[in-house]
Parts: structure tokens; C-alpha cells; sequence
């Protein structure tokens, strides 16, 4: 596998040959983009897609599917490798490695994802005689992840191989920023899965979507504590073609984010700023919330991305929703006093949704972190006097990292005696939490997340 494998004499394997030819091509590029000039794997995929419109459905999924099982299992792979193999790799430059170590890293890591065998990945196997691939499993634990790439690894490397530790499975220097949490080892676990699709019900009864979208081929689980919730555990059908989707009655969005929104509490007839709303899903929850009264006004520095909301707000017919752009600078006078309530989802590190971007564990830093700590800072002190006296300030991120997170709050409040940490109940464990919460991704299968509840005390 120079670049692939021989070309095979039979016509019947020319397509499987060409390709492991095109996935062994986009792999190199990928590793560059991600490893060396640190981009997100989603945007270098989608521009690969833009520029290659000759990659049907078939071949994209193959190439997303193997890159991105690539970086969920990076860690582990780099044990298959020589030291100076490593090197290479870990400056992204995979196209001066051997074929047979680049076959090494795709057949192990598409059999750690557990996904079915393509006939690429079988004339891959065939050609560098490599063992033989395990068939997918209903449901592979992560006992067996250990044991399937410990053996896959003595038989490559013809000598017997440890079970591989879960914390390699993230960046040694992302590790020493995790915040405290209960289990590590689950956490760490559990970014050898990918999360499952989480939907949200509004403006209808959930037992008829649950009925409409089991008709329609997906199978979807109701959250035991959060009754508009659903993860979708089966099924691979286009959810944006559905009724239910297209009428508004669901939206996507992690657990995790509805989780935020029920943290903000917020009541009928308020006004509240989601003063960094992105696309907007937790605007909606939140609108959705108040039972489409008072107003949410959602604000981001990207318009473009307002304009998202506002289609989604049209489609499902919100009624209380306004649109605002911020460029994130202190408010000004006029503005004092304007909100019940405000929510900062602040710009983050991301790192809480690691299982979905696996390539975010590679391609950051510490000091970006640090970067990030500065903004989110300036975005607080910023939006302060928008508040009314006894409004709600909620802090979140999706970020598993203790400066982002606690450390922030601990030392806005210290500067801030204005402001107090308020109680509130869990939405899930219904526990009271002294005004902090973190979502860990490994106890409810969702994203991990950081939430705090502040309030403004009255003015005397």
C-alpha cells in the first residue's frame, strides 16, 4: 500500500480496488489537515465532498466512517507502530508510511468501530495478509474493544500485547485539564463510542411522534426523567424528510443541550438573551419553555447563523422568538436592565463533545484552552448589565475542562459579589445542586456539559 494495494487482475474487484486506491488518498489528506495544519475533520470532509463530486453516498460514507474510527481509537493505534512510524503520523504526514502500517491502522480501527466489512477493507486485508477481520457484533462492549485490538495487535506485531489503557483514548496534556468527576475510567470509556442521535419533541404529544417515527423505521428510546427527550438507537432513516421533522414537532439536539435549557427554568412571559445562540437549539428549547410566550432573543456575532434559527423558528412556528446579532462587546446603556434572564452558552474548547469529534482529542492545545478562558471571561463581564436585578445569569459550556468550567465561576464570583450561585434541581437525578452542575456524557450517553445558576441579587 504504497499508496494502495496492487490492482487486482479481476474485473469483479476493480471497484474495491479503486477504492482503498481513494481512501488510502483522502486518509493521507485528512491526517494532514487534522494532525498538521489543525483543522476540524468535519469542514476538511465537507470541503473534500464539494471538491470530488464524484464520491457517490457509498464511497463517502467509507471514507467518513474510516477516518473518523481513525481518531475515535488514535491512541491505541500509534501501539502499532514503530517509534519512528509514530513521529511521522504524529505530524500528519501518513503518506511516507509503509502500506502495510496504513493497513494496520484502517483494518483495526473499522473493526474497533464494529461496523460491517466492506469489500475495500476485505481486499485491504487480503492484500497485506493481514488477520482476519471480526464480524460486527449486535452490541461490542468495552471489554471486548480491549481484547479485540490487544489481539489484533499480537498477531501484527508476533508477540503477545497488554490490554491498552482507556486514557489513551485523549491527549496526555487534555487529560491533566479534566475536571474532577466521579469515574475517569467511564468517562474515558466511553469515548470509544459515539453518542446516539438525541431528538426533542415540542408543541405535540410525545406517545404520536414516538408512533409516527417507529412507522417511519427508526426506533427511539424516551428519556426515563426528561419526557420530551428521545435517542434514536436504530434506524437509518432521513430524519429531515419526515413529517415530524419537517412540521417542527422535532428538533435535533443532544440531551446535554436540553439539559441547559431546563437548568435556565425559564418562566411564562419572561424575556431572555441567549446571547451566543449559534444555530439556536437551546433559543428554541428555551422558547419552547415559556410555551411560546414573552421573548427569547438569541444574539451570536455570526449572522449566518441566525438565519439557520430563523428558519427553524418559522417551521416550527415560534411565536416569541426574535433574532439580534451581538458582536460581543459590553452592552450599552440603553440596554441596562432589559432581561429576566440571560444564558451564555460561551465559546469553548469543545471538549465535551469529543465523542462526536474525536479528532478535537489531536489537533488542539492547552494554550488554546487558555485562549478560550480569556474570551469566555470578557463575554460574562460583557453582558452583566443587560441583566435585571434578581435575573437569572446560567454559564454553560460543552466543555469536560475545570478551568472552562468551575474554576471560571469560582472566580467570576469572587470579582462579582453582585451575583450568587443559586440552587436548583437536577433535571435528570432530580438531586439538589448547589448551582453547579456537570453533565458527564458517560452516565446518560449524551455529550458532556457544564452548567452554573447565578442570580443578580436586588438592588437595596
Amino acid at each position: 500500500m504504497s499508496s494502495t494495494a496492487t490492482p487486482p487482475r479481476d474485473a469483479a474487484n476493480k471497484r474495491a480496488y479503486t477504492q482503498l486506491r481513494n481512501l488510502r488518498n483522502i486518509f493521507d489528506q485528512a491526517l494532514y489537515a487534522v494532525l498538521h495544519e489543525k483543522r476540524a475533520l468535519d469542514r476538511f470532509l465537507s470541503s473534500c465532498w464539494r471538491s470530488n463530486r464524484q464520491y457517490g453516498s457509498r464511497d463517502r460514507r467509507l471514507f467518513s466512517e474510516s477516518i473518523f474510527a481513525f481518531f475515535r481509537f488514535y491512541g491505541w493505534l500509534e501501539l502499532l507502530l514503530t517509534d519512528a512510524e509514530r513521529q511521522i503520523l504524529r505530524r500528519g504526514e501518513s503518506l511516507q508510511l509503509p502500506g502495510r502500517s496504513v493497513a494496520m491502522l484502517l483494518n483495526t480501527a473499522w473493526t474497533l468501530e464494529n461496523l460491517p466489512m466492506e469489500e475495500a477493507h476485505k481486499l485491504l486485508r487480503r492484500e497485506f495478509e493481514l488477520p482476519r477481520f471480526p464480524e460486527p457484533e449486535a452490541e461490542l462492549t468495552a471489554e471486548k474493544l480491549q481484547s479485540r485490538f490487544a489481539a489484533l495487535a499480537s498477531e501484527y506485531l508476533q508477540q503477545p500485547h497488554p490490554l491498552p489503557d482507556w486514557e489513551l483514548l485523549q491527549s496526555q496534556w487534555s487529560r491533566d485539564l479534566l475536571q474532577e468527576m466521579p469515574d475517569r475510567t467511564a468517562y474515558f470509556k466511553s469515548l470509544a463510542k459515539r453518542p446516539p442521535l438525541w431528538l426533542r419533541i415540542q408543541n405535540a404529544d410525545p406517545t404520536a411522534v414516538i408512533r409516527e417515527l417507529s412507522q417511519a423505521g427508526l426506533t427511539v428510546r424516551r428519556h426515563g426523567k426528561i419526557s420530551t427527550a428521545l435517542a434514536v438507537t436504530a434506524g437509518s432513516v432521513n430524519l429531515y424528510t419526515l413529517p415530524a421533522y419537517r412540521d417542527g414537532r422535532v428538533e435535533v439536539q443532544d440531551l446535554a443541550s436540553q439539559i441547559i435549557a431546563h437548568v435556565c427554568a425559564p418562566q411564562r412571559g419572561e424575556r431572555w438573551w441567549d446571547c451566543c445562540a449559534g444555530a439556536g437549539g437551546k433559543t428554541l428549547a428555551l422558547a419552547e419553555l415559556m410555551q411560546r410566550t414573552g421573548k427569547v432573543v438569541a444574539g451570536d456575532i455570526r449572522s449566518y447563523k441566525l438565519d439557520d434559527l430563523k428558519k427553524r423558528a418559522r417551521r416550527s412556528g415560534f411565536p416569541n422568538i426574535e433574532t439580534r446579532p451581538w458582536n460581543g462587546k459590553k452592552v450599552p446603556p440603553r440596554q441596562s436592565n432589559k432581561f429576566d434572564g440571560i444564558l451564555i452558552d460561551a465559546p469553548c474548547s469543545c471538549s465535551g463533545v469529543w465523542r462526536r469529534n474525536p479528532d478535537g482529542r489531536w489537533n488542539s492545545s492547552a494554550e488554546e484552552v487558555a485562549q478560550i478562558t480569556i474570551i469566555q471571561r470578557k463575554v460574562l463581564e460583557n453582558v452583566l448589565d443587560a441583566l435585571r436585578p434578581n435575573g437569572v445569569l446560567v454559564y454553560a459550556t460543552c466543555s469536560a475542562f475545570e478551568q472552562e468550567n468551575c474554576t471560571m465561576i469560582r472566580n467570576f464570583l469572587q470579582d462579582h459579589p453582585e451575583f450568587e450561585l443559586e440552587s436548583f434541581t437536577d433535571p435528570v437525578s432530580g438531586t439538589t445542586c448547589g448551582g453547579m452542575l456537570k453533565i458527564i456524557g458517560a452516565d446518560e450517553n449524551c455529550d458532556s456539559m457544564f452548567a452554573a445558576r447565578m442570580r443578580k441579587k436586588s438592588q437595596a
